[in-house]
């Protein structure tokens, strides 16, 4: 067994590790659970630490299956942007805040005064919001600034278990567009000018490199405590998104990679930098391209449902009981907004509610209002993305919501574009292992993710790829319902 590749992603709620052969087929993985701490409204906080632990025990379990002395290169994804204070010795300073933390709103427009109107866009190619990271370490300025100020590095949460790994730290422009307004996008470099509105030091921010590059090499102490050969190559990694597109094979533009893991994305690669802030924008992992992202709470939106409302019952049964409702979900109508929204709308204050209920409807007819209000909100953001010209062919689910059929066929009626799943496809951790094997010369580049792609399919079972068409009749229904979907935002963002 030779040429293995490790992939390390750090999730929301969740580190996962994997070991991938030249040819892309998964050789082990492991798994640990580890939720974010969202106590208090707003709130969206984890240990750091735990991150670096959990990545030390799956590499050693995975040592117990396999050779893995004879992985040849490594690489780490995660949920972005994070903010992970560290001091000189690499010690975390507090909890890392999460994308999903969105305390900083006051924060979001103290910078765009002082930066100016349409200024933030100009330099970062995205709105101030507090999901990104300049509004977040300017709620730190505001709240722990002795904390800021002791910070000596603020990292993203793989770039924090890289520089475990190695003793350097980085960060890649994936995750490094996600820091607006602080990265300026045209120069490659951090904003002098953006630095001065958040109130960051731009020596605190890492250098950036691409996700490709080869950060380091496993250190003797990260080789004791993994169970890593020391030497062993280390990619700087990318953002999850970014990560999963590169492993689905979604390199051009009209491809799509529809992410349903807690984070929702649809994740369209495009040739040209023709951002529009009502969008996340970024820059792919590992190939000259740029990304636009559609974004919402998915699996996290799921995952409440089943503990407020369905505790005990499995994800089958939920599928099963939303599987028999019909469209429409019988009058109900659900936001998923329970930490607020993104993209379209970008409204931190927005709240989750359902309408519509009667004494006839049950828990399947409010799932499957939650399923069509997510696909809904995918629908949202492909309008915006087909305003500046993009056309998809059509898009392949990822992660744990792409188990769920009729979350898929409801994202392709919706968006009225075939979704596509190969169970397996599109993981994060396939995607850092393909630029780990790039960055140690194992993989000639990121066309290989087409034919790993390729490969797995050829692998899976009939059952296991499904290509679901859109509906015309399914389709002219979201139409309709995108109206009254709006209407309700609008009421319970007056009412609430």
């Amino acid at each position: 067994m030779t040429g293995l590749l490790l992939g390390v992603d750090v999730g929301t709620t969740g580190v996962r590790a994997a070991v991938f052969d030249e040819r892309g087929a998964l050789v082990a993985d492991a798994s640990l659970p580890g939720a974010p701490d969202t106590s208090t409204p707003d709130r969206a906080e984890h240990d750091a630490e735990a991150w670096w632990r959990a990545t030390c025990a799956l590499t050693r379990q995975l040592a117990t299956k396999i050779p893995i002395d004879r992985v040849e290169g490594i690489g780490v994804s995660g949920q972005a942007p994070t903010a992970v204070l560290i001091d000189a010795d690499g010690a975390p300073l507090r909890p890392a805040l999460l994308w999903l933390d969105v305390r900083a709103k006051d924060e979001a427009q103290r910078i765009a005064a002082a930066l100016g109107p349409g200024r933030a866009e100009a330099i970062g190619g995205n709105r101030v919001h507090p999901y990104y990271l300049g509004p977040k370490l300017a709620w730190l300025r505001a709240h722990e600034p002795e904390v800021l100020d002791r910070a000596s590095l603020v990292l993203q949460s793989h770039a924090f278990v890289a520089m475990r790994l190695t003793g350097v730290a980085a960060c890649d422009p994936s995750t490094a567009m996600l820091c607006a307004p602080l990265f300026a996008w045209r120069t490659g470099a951090w904003s002098e000018e953006a630095s001065r509105a958040v109130g960051v030091r731009t020596d605190a921010l890492p250098r950036i490199v691409e996700s490709h590059a080869v950060l380091g090499a496993v250190t003797r102490a990260a080789a004791a405590a993994t169970g890593l050969r020391e030497g062993t190559p280390v990619v700087a990694g990318a953002g999850d998104f970014a990560a999963s597109a590169l492993a689905a094979g979604v390199l051009e533009q009209g491809e799509a990679c529809l992410t349903l893991g807690t984070a929702g994305n649809l994740t369209m690669p495009r040739a040209m930098p023709r951002f529009d802030a009502r969008l996340v924008n970024s820059h792919h992992a590992g190939c000259a391209r740029w990304l636009g992202l559609g974004a919402t709470l998915c699996g996290g939106a799921l995952a409440w449902f089943r503990s407020a409302c369905a505790a005990g019952a499995s994800w089958d049964t939920l599928e099963a009981e939303a599987a028999v409702v019909p469209l429409g979900a019988g009058g109900v109508v659900a936001l998923p907004y329970l930490q607020g929204e993104r993209t379209p709308i970008w409204d931190e204050g927005a709240r989750g509610a359902f309408a519509g209920l009667g004494l006839s409807h049950g828990r399947g007819h409010m799932y499957r209002a939650l399923l069509e209000g997510i696909a809904l909100g995918f629908r949202a953001c492909l309008a915006v993305a087909e305003e500046s010209g993009v056309r998809l062919d059509e898009a392949i689910a990822v992660e744990g919501g792409g188990g769920s059929h009729a979350l898929r066929q409801a994202c392709a009626d919706a968006m009225g574009v075939p979704v596509v799943w190969i169970r397996g496809a599109g993981s994060s951790v396939a995607g850092a292992a393909l630029l780990a094997g790039i960055g140690a010369g194992v993989l000639p580049g990121v066309q290989t993710s087409r034919t790993w792609l390729q490969s797995l399919e050829g692998r899976c079972a009939p059952t296991d790829v499904t290509r679901h068409t859109p509906d015309p009749g399914a389709h002219d229904h979201f139409r309709r319902a995108q109206a009254r979907h709006e209407a309700l935002y609008a009421a319970i963002r007056e009412a609430v």
